[in-house]
Parts: C-alpha cells; structure tokens; sequence
C-alpha cells in the first residue's frame, strides 16, 4: 500500500471517527453542552497522555504557550458551538456547516498570515457560502442553532489558522495535550457546581465520544503524516455521508431538497479545490523537471 493509500485510509477513518463522536453526542440526550464538552476532552486528554508516555514525548519542551492558549482558547469555543449545532439540528446539517472551516481557514490565513488567494479560491469560497443558504434557508427569522453552528466553523478555522503557526513549531501530541488539558481544566469548576445527574447508558456514550473524537483527531494526523492535504483532504468529507446515514438509521431524520442541494454545493467547491491544487501542483513539477 502506497503512503498516499494509507493517508486516505486514514482520512477516511477520521472522517468515521468524527461521524460517530457527533452521533454519540445527539444520542446522550438533555445534558448540558458543557458537561458533554468535558467528556470528550478529559477522554482525549488521557488517552493522549498514554500515548505521550508510551512514545516518551517530553511536554516539558514547550515553549510558544501564548500561541498554544489562543489555539485552545478557540477550539473550545468551537467544540462548544459545534455540540450545541449537534444537539439542536440534523446531524448531517451540523457536520456539513462545520466544514465551512475548510473554507474559512483560507480566507483567515490570507488575513492573518498574509497568505496568498488566488481567485478559484474566491470563487469557491462564494459557492460554499451559497450553499450554507440552501442549508440554513434563511426567512425572517434564521433558527438559532444555524447561527451557532456558523460560529463554531468561525472558531475552529481560526484555531486552525493558529496551528498552522504553532504546528510547525511543537510536537503534535503536545499540542493536543495542551488543549485537552485546557479544555478539561476550563470546564471542569462549572461542571462541578452544575453537574447533571446522568444515566449508566449516558456516561457510556459520553465516553465514547471521546473515543470517537480520539479517532478523529489522530486519523487526521496520521493522514496528513503520509500524505499532504492538497492530496486527500477531499476524503473527510466522507464524514457528511456517514452522518447522514446515522442521521437516517439511527434518529430518523431527513435532509431536505434544499439541504441536499446545499451539501453538493459545499462538496463541489471543495472538489473543486482539491483538484485545482493537484493541477498547480502537477504543473509545477512538470516545470521543475523542464
């Protein structure tokens, strides 16, 4: 098997891992989103520090913690945002409007980091955009969970626009150390004061959530550690179609026309994307070996 395989078997396991993680969150019920937040990020922080132990990755090396709390600062807002979308609209409604991150991200980096944007991003920046519309099918008054979940793509690009800096300069576990560990020590005191009694059965899938969620996360290191991302980013969005199928079996929910219309959109533009990088890419070898 190819490396460039093993990145889009990767992806797609991530893409599987992420799908779950969001079904699980639907299936624990009426519990606040923080409570649920914390589950999930006490769940990777401790699997994560297994893993650092095993593999004798030294966090004490840290060193660009105010970039590293901006990054966590923002995910946890964004995870926040994203288990609110997850509790109040169509699993696979939420898991594509957090995919306008892919797009966000772009638009962020040129702001921020003075990174360049040519104009077929522009275009399918646009097109993702219209595509939200068909989605959220905004009237005189938007439901409010279409808001949130805009707003946690908001946050995620940004927290990704900030590890675009800082992943170059730490070891990724240590990064996800870092935010687990913030995100767990951040929630945990109103938790404490406001815990929720839950059932054997909810404490399970909030486990399990975070097992998802660690799947995710890691699938998508070990993807981009064999492949680059012009090359199978494309494949997370294998995540819509397992959410979708969940969405059906699972909580008996269906995406409308105008929905599904609005999810080729957001895919059409990001194919087009990945095959415009492939193309550049292509091209450039090619002058390279003239």
């Amino acid at each position: 098997m190819t490396d460039k395989n093993k990145g889009i078997m990767a992806m797609i396991i991530s893409a599987f891992g992420f799908a779950i993680m969001g079904g699980l969150v639907k299936l624990i019920g009426d519990i606040p989103v923080i409570q649920k937040s914390l589950f999930r990020n006490g769940v990777t922080m401790i699997i994560t520090l297994i893993i650092i132990i095993y593999s004798k990755v030294d966090i004490r090396e840290i060193k660009h913690h105010k970039l590293l709390l901006l990054r966590s600062s923002l995910g946890t807002i964004g995870i926040l945002l994203n288990y609110y979308a997850l509790d109040n609209l169509i699993l696979s409604d939420a898991n594509i409007i957090a995919r306008l991150s892919t797009f966000l991200v772009v638009i962020f980096c040129f702001i921020f980091l003075k990174e360049k944007v040519n104009f077929k991003q522009v275009g399918a920046i646009i097109a993702a955009f219209i595509g939200v519309l068909f989605i959220v099918k905004p009237q005189l008054t938007i439901q409010p969970a279409y808001i949130v979940a805009i707003l946690g793509s908001v946050a995620a690009a940004l927290a990704y626009t900030v590890l675009r800096v800082v992943g170059q300069k730490e070891h990724y576990l240590s990064i996800v150390m870092y935010f687990s560990t913030f995100s767990t020590l951040v929630l945990l005191p109103y938790v404490i004061f406001n815990f929720v009694a839950m059932s054997g059965i909810q404490i399970v899938y909030s486990i399990l959530s975070g097992v998802g969620a660690c799947v995710g996360q890691y699938g998508l290191t070990v993807a981009y550690k064999y492949a680059p991302a012009k090359e199978i980013s494309i494949y997370s969005y294998f995540g819509v179609i397992f959410s979708a199928i969940f969405s059906m079996v699972i909580f008996e929910e269906y995406a409308d026309f105008l929905s599904v219309i609005g999810y080729l959109i957001i895919f059409g533009g990001s194919l087009f994307m990945f095959l415009d990088k492939i193309y550049c890419s292509k091209t450039y070898e090619k002058a390279l070996e003239s």
